[in-house]
C-alpha cells in the first residue's frame, strides 16, 4: 500500500496554544508541524505498518523450525517485506533531524541502530531471493529464528524512544505506546487505502459506462423505440459490470470499522441507487421486448388489424422506453456523483488521518463509545 504524507493541519486556537507551550524553548510552531507532516507522522506510520507485519508471523523459534513449508514461505515474504520498508521508507526518515534536539537524539540513535542491523541482519535476509526456491526452505529455518526477534526488538525499542520525545507523548506516552494506537492507525490507514482504491476503479469505470449510456438514451429518445437486442447486449454488460464490481466494492468499504455513520449513509444510499436501477432495467427491457414479439406473432390479416398492430407496437415502445429513460439517466448521474464524492471523502479521511496522531489520548473517542462499525478515524 502506497503511504502518502498529509498535508499541515488546522487545530483550534487552544489546542495551537497548549502544543506550544509543550515544545522546547526557541522551538518554533510552524516548524514543528512542518516536521510533523513530513517525517514525524510518516515514520509513525512506517514503524506501525512494519510492526504489524511482522506480528503477523511472530512465532516462536520451535514453530518456526517445525510448521509447514507453506507457512514458512509466508513469513519469509512477509519478513522480506518489512526488511525492504525499512530500508526504503524508514531509514530515510530516520535519517532526518528535527527542530527539538532530544528529538533528534532519538531519531539519531535509532537511525545508528538502523545501520547496524542492516549489517547484521537485513544483509543476510536480502541474500536470498524474495520468493525463495523449494530447495532453501530448510535453509531459511534458522535464519528466521535468529532475524525475527532482532527486527521486531529494533522496531519496538526505537519507536518507543521516538514516540517518548515525540512533544504530543507528554500527554500519556503509554497512549501511543499501547496496542491501541496501533489498532487506532491500521483503522485509519485500511479505510483510506480502500476509498483510494475506490476512488482509482471509479474513474476510469464511469469514462467506460458515459458513452454506453448516452448512445442507448439518444437512441431510445430519437427513435422513439427500445433498443434491439445487439445494441442492448452493451449495456446489460455494463449493468453486470456494475452489479458484480462496484456495488460489491462498495458494501465492503461499507463494512469497514474506521467509516463515520454520516460516510456510510452517503456510501450505503449510493450502493442501493445503483443496485436498484441496475436491475431494473433488465427487468423492464425484457417485458417490453416480450411484450413487442407478442404483438408480432399475433399480427393481423386485415389491413385495419395489421394497422392496429403497428399502432399497439408504436406504443409498446414508447411505454417502455419511457420508463428505461429515467432509469438510465439517474444510474448515469448517479455515477457521476458518486465519482465526484469520493475525492472529497479521501480529502476528508487523509486529514482525520492527520489527526490522529495530533490528539490528546483524551480527545479520541473509546471504541465503546463510537461503536464498532462507525468509530475511529
Amino acid at each position: 500500500m502506497t503511504r502518502k504524507t498529509s498535508g499541515s493541519v488546522p487545530y483550534r486556537s487552544a489546542r495551537l496554544l497548549h502544543v506550544e507551550s509543550d515544545l522546547p524553548a526557541g522551538v518554533e510552531l510552524s516548524d514543528w508541524e512542518s516536521e510533523k507532516a513530513n517525517v514525524q507522522n510518516p515514520s509513525i506510520r512506517s514503524y506501525l505498518g512494519c510492526i504489524r507485519l511482522l506480528e503477523e508471523v511472530l512465532d516462536s523459534n520451535y514453530a518456526i523450525l517445525h510448521c509447514s513449508p507453506r507457512r514458512v514461505l509466508k513469513i519469509w515474504r512477509q519478513v522480506r517485506e518489512v526488511c525492504e520498508l525499512m530500508g526504503s521508507e524508514l531509514s530515510p526518515l530516520l535519517a532526518e533531524s528535527s527542530v527539538i534536539p532530544a528529538l533528534a537524539g532519538a531519531r539519531g540513535h535509532a537511525h545508528v541502530r538502523f545501520r547496524g542491523l542492516e549489517k547484521t541482519v537485513l544483509s543476510e535476509v536480502e541474500r536470498y531471493p524474495r520468493v525463495l526456491p523449494a530447495d532453501q526452505v530448510s535453509e531459511i529455518r534458522k535464519l528466521l529464528c535468529l532475524s525475527i526477534g532482532k527486527i521486531y526488538a529494533f522496531l519496538r525499542d526505537t519507536l518507543g524512544e521516538i514516540l517518548a520525545e515525540d512533544p504530543r507523548s507528554q500527554h500519556d506516552a503509554d497512549y501511543f505506546l499501547s496496542k491501541r494506537f496501533a489498532q487506532d492507525i491500521e483503522e485509519s490507514e485500511w479505510l483510506y487505502a480502500s476509498v483510494y482504491e475506490l476512488c482509482e476503479y471509479v474513474g476510469p469505470l464511469l469514462n467506460t459506462c458515459s458513452p454506453t449510456f448516452e448512445s442507448i438514451l439518444l437512441q431510445i429518445r430519437n427513435d422513439q423505440m427500445i433498443p434491439h437486442d445487439d445494441a442492448w447486449a452493451q449495456v446489460k454488460e455494463v449493468l453486470d459490470t456494475l452489479l458484480d464490481t462496484l456495488v460489491p466494492k462498495l458494501y465492503e468499504v461499507l463494512t469497514l470499522r474506521g467509516i463515520r455513520v454520516y460516510d456510510l449513509e452517503i456510501l450505503d444510499k449510493y450502493a442501493f441507487e445503483i443496485a436498484h436501477r441496475c436491475k431494473s432495467l433488465p427487468e423492464v427491457y425484457a417485458v417490453g421486448r416480450d411484450a413487442i414479439e407478442r404483438i408480432k406473432k399475433d399480427g393481423g390479416e386485415s389491413l385495419p388489424e395489421r394497422h392496429q398492430v403497428v399502432t399497439d407496437l408504436f406504443h409498446c415502445h414508447r411505454a417502455a422506453g419511457e420508463r428505461m429513460v429515467p432509469l438510465l439517466a439517474a444510474l448515469q448521474e448517479l455515477l457521476s456523483d458518486l465519482a465526484t464524492y469520493l475525492p472529497i471523502w479521501r480529502a476528508s479521511i487523509e486529514k482525520r488521518r492527520a489527526l490522529l496522531v495530533s490528539k490528546k489520548p483524551s480527545e479520541i473517542p473509546s471504541k465503546s463509545a463510537t461503536g464498532r462499525v462507525h468509530g475511529g478515524a
